[in-house]
């Protein structure tokens, strides 16, 4: 009866390792797929802050140019 006993909580120990590492393992695989999806999602915010940091300098230079013209023809006219 003791042996049996024993066996059973034996059993019962490998039962909740096996579902701990089951859950490990869906966790790891959650945490795998969701670093994937913040990855693309830093990727495109960086293509896209690139892409306003450089229409941002063209809009520089061209208030830049406005404002030398508008000296221009203040000294011209």
């Amino acid at each position: 009866m003791h042996l049996y006993e024993k066996s059973m909580i034996e059993n019962k120990e490998l039962e909740k390792i096996t579902k701990l590492q089951n859950e490990n393992k869906y966790l790891k695989n959650i945490f795998d797929e969701e670093t994937k999806k913040l990855k693309h999602t830093i990727r495109v915010l960086n293509k896209e802050i690139e892409f306003y940091k450089d229409n941002s300098d063209i809009l520089k230079r061209e208030i830049k140019d406005l404002k030398k013209t508008q000296r221009r023809k203040l000294f011209t006219a």
